[in-house]
This record gives C-alpha cells, sequence and structure tokens, in this order.
C-alpha cells in the first residue's frame, strides 16, 4: 500500500504545452517537485521514465508501451530524496502523507502511464493537445538547433512529416487511456487554454480542485494559437489531410 498521496499526473506530446500546464499547476499551488529541468520535468520521474522505455528499447522519438517494467525503480524513500529533497525541505514529505498536492510531468508519462497507474491507482491524469501541425513545425525547427551529438536530436524528425505521424501516436495512445482509467483523466486543448477559455478553465480547476484562472491569464497568448503556415509548407497541410488524428480533433 503507497501511503503518498495520489498525484496529479501530465501527459501529452512534445511540445504541445505540457510544460506551459505544469508550470501553471505549480504557480497554483500542486508541487512539481524540487528537482526540476528548464522544461518543468522532475529528473527523477524522467530518470525513472527513460529507465522503463530503454529496457525495451523504446525511445521518446520511437515510443512503444514498456509492459515489462521494473516498478522497484519507485520507492518512497529515494521519492522524498530526489523529488522533494528532503535535506533541504524537512517537513515536506509529512504534506504528502496528508494529501497535499502533487505531480509531475513528462511527456513520455503518455507510454508509461499504466505502469505509473499500478503504483498510484487514484491518480489523476491530465493530457493536453495541440495542432498536429504546429507540433511538428515545432519539432522540426527545434530539431535543426541540436548537434547530433545531442541526445535531444533525432533522426526521425530530420522530416516534418514524421513529426505530425509522431504526434498521432502520442494522440492515440493518450486518447486511449479514457477507456483504460474512466473518469481519471481530462483532456485540455492547449489552443483553447491559452486563448483564455472559461469553460476550459472551469474544467481543469474542477478537475484539480485548485484556482488557475489567474495563472492561465498571463499564459494568454492569441499568436501562439496558429502559428502554422500553409504556404511555407504545404507539403505537412496535405499529408494532415489524410490523418484521422487531425480530423477527429477538428484541426481542419
Amino acid at each position: 500500500m503507497n501511503l503518498i498521496s495520489p498525484p496529479v499526473i501530465i501527459i501529452g506530446m512534445h511540445r504541445s504545452g505540457t510544460s506551459m500546464l505544469a508550470r501553471i499547476l505549480d504557480r497554483a499551488g500542486i508541487y512539481m517537485g524540487y528537482d526540476l529541468t528548464k522544461n518543468h520535468e522532475s529528473l527523477y520521474f524522467q530518470k525513472i521514465n527513460a529507465s522503463w522505455m530503454e529496457e525495451e528499447k523504446f525511445t521518446w522519438d520511437n515510443p512503444g508501451i514498456p509492459h515489462n517494467a521494473d516498478l522497484k525503480l519507485f520507492n518512497n524513500f529515494s521519492f522524498l530524496r530526489h523529488y522533494s529533497r528532503i535535506k533541504k525541505q524537512p517537513l515536506k514529505p509529512f504534506s504528502f502523507l496528508s494529501s497535499d498536492s502533487w505531480g509531475w510531468k513528462d511527456p513520455r508519462n503518455t507510454f508509461t502511464l499504466s505502469q505509473w497507474m499500478k503504483i498510484f491507482p487514484k491518480a489523476k491524469v491530465i493530457h493536453i493537445y495541440r495542432n498536429g501541425m504546429d507540433v511538428a513545425i515545432s519539432l522540426y525547427r527545434r530539431n535543426l538547433n541540436f548537434d547530433y551529438s545531442d541526445k535531444w536530436h533525432s533522426v526521425r524528425l530530420e522530416n516534418k512529416l514524421q513529426g505530425l505521424k509522431l504526434w498521432e501516436e502520442y494522440a492515440a495512445q493518450a486518447f486511449g487511456c479514457d477507456y483504460l482509467f474512466p473518469g481519471q483523466v481530462l483532456h485540455v486543448c492547449f489552443e483553447k487554454l491559452i486563448a483564455g477559455d472559461e469553460i476550459s478553465t472551469m474544467q481543469l480547476e474542477s478537475f484539480v480542485h485548485c484556482k488557475l484562472s489567474e495563472f492561465i491569464k498571463t499564459e494568454i497568448d492569441g499568436e501562439r494559437t496558429a502559428r502554422f503556415n500553409k504556404d511555407e509548407h504545404l507539403d505537412l497541410l496535405e499529408f494532415a489531410q489524410q490523418s484521422d488524428w487531425m480530423h477527429k480533433l477538428n484541426y481542419l
């Protein structure tokens, strides 16, 4: 039995607003970890996800579900030591034992979620999604800035059409969680959130039982809702027309 209170787990494709969402929750009082990277990911959970996926030859850009994940990589002591840094915050463990609000973000959660739900069966899951064409372009441009030796460089994403295919894989996996964990998953549209959509904000607040509106307002940015330039990326637009998920999510 796990004495640590159920977390909020953020899933979703890379470049889809997962970092933004993690920042919003953190500012609102939902603790996202002491050991945060620049992308607001807990190093502790990041390392476990990477280990689980690498064990079965999966990577973030060629993902799959690690069915044989070693759940012993997570334990309460290592969690409190690395995620909350008990030496720096000696009282933090007591808050986790008294249903404090906490969670973590990592796009790889999308494929490792079934394993985390074995550890935290009452967890709440937030999936944030974004226009697949914008995601593909963002991934492609970011990839151009990485040296071939960089761990985040992806040979697959040298082709932006592959970025859209990867987005489809993440979308299919994330929306499939509704059937696996009914009532525990909330899907949030990136474009609606950063446009200040009141219904999206209310649904998110109700789901996590926390006031978020003032923190969401700081992220409102109309220019980020439609960065896709079809004149520059006609090949991607033609490819997107064949995407089931682009149609299902009304991005076309």
